[in-house]
């Protein structure tokens, strides 16, 4: 049964292409060692690397680069005018290096959405949340260590999440801001202008899922059209809204409203439960649910908002993590 193309909104789509990674086999003349080479544009941007070695050629295109100083954002669908230019001015500087008899093949394509978490939550707890629902898909331990954090100093964090299907994609979920910020001290640079808030979701297409999008056509020249960008950010929105979403998070947040639920249920203590099960409130939007939940099954009035509102502020519970997920699947156009 054929997949079920995916709908775009071009003009709310937010997702767009960080780097792509190309390979090249090398063979007679091109056969050569060649140590990391820049690519520079005309206006003396630094926007890719070349290397060669033990007969194969890697080719690294940063998109957003080429147009600006940075990668702060994806290479959206706004700038893919200028994806033919980037394309032959790659294709020219190869051509210096290694002559006409080129075979690139695409081998890696980063897509992400950049944008500021929503409402009261922060990057960690949205990352907690990510953490969690997707641990049995995750590609390795994700990173958690303990430090401040809102009120609490002592709160755990999680900086990166990863999550794998093996062959089709890989996941990475993380705090662009900090990310920034360790770059910049890192060269001594002022950190006080950088964007706050910034939560990037990034998805690496490889194997299978290029063979879906590109077929035989697997060049730099032919992967690189206004075309196929449509077609990669389309398949990003249906991983991120159906795979990740629909059957990680959706799933992961009922799961949660239910336990808590019985846990209400069980201690008839809303302060109890929350004490017992505190992971199980990634977002106090959870919290209002289950409260919901159980106080319809009790026949009491329904003060869940009042009371959820209440207990975030007392014990001071993740807000807006929903919201910033359910942002994210709207910037996917």
């Amino acid at each position: 049964m054929a997949e079920r193309k995916v709908r775009l909104e071009k003009s709310r789509a937010r997702q767009g292409l960080d780097t792509c990674e190309f390979e090249m086999a090398l063979t007679g003349r091109n056969m050569k060692e060649l140590l990391e080479q820049p690519l520079i544009n005309a206006q003396n941007r630094v926007y890719g690397s070349v290397e060669a070695s033990k007969g194969k050629a890697t080719i690294k295109l940063n998109l957003p680069k080429f147009v600006r100083d940075n990668n702060i954002h994806p290479y959206s669908i706004a700038e893919s005018i200028c994806i033919e230019i980037i394309r032959n001015d790659c294709e020219r500087q190869l051509k210096q290096i290694f002559g006409n008899n080129m075979s690139t093949e695409i081998t890696k394509i980063e897509v992400n959405i950049t944008q500021p978490t929503s409402g009261k939550a922060t990057q960690s707890d949205v990352l907690n949340l990510l953490s969690h629902a997707t641990m049995h898909h995750a590609s390795k331990d994700n990173v958690k260590y303990v430090g401040p954090n809102k009120k609490c100093f002592l709160k755990e964090e999680t900086h990166t999440v990863n999550v794998t299907r093996r062959h089709y994609y890989y996941c990475k979920f993380y705090d662009k801001s900090q990310e920034i910020i360790d770059k910049r001290r890192k060269f001594n640079l002022p950190t006080d202008n950088v964007p706050q808030g910034l939560l990037r979701m990034e998805i690496v297409f490889v194997e299978r899922t290029l063979d879906k999008l590109f077929g035989k056509k697997k060049t730099l020249s032919a992967v690189l059209t206004q075309k196929n960008l449509i077609e990669i950010l389309r398949e990003y929105k249906r991983v991120f809204c159906e795979e990740l979403v629909d059957k990680m998070i959706i799933p992961y947040l009922k799961a949660c409203v239910s336990k808590l639920d019985e846990s209400l249920t069980n201690t008839e203590n809303p302060i109890k439960t929350i004490a017992k099960e505190r992971e199980l409130i990634p977002d106090v939007e959870v919290l209002k649910r289950a409260l919901r939940r159980y106080m319809r099954h009790r026949g009491i009035t329904d003060n869940s908002a009042r009371d959820a509102k209440r207990y975030a502020e007392q014990y001071d519970l993740p807000y807006d993590c929903v919201m910033t997920i359910s942002d994210f699947k709207k910037s996917c156009g």
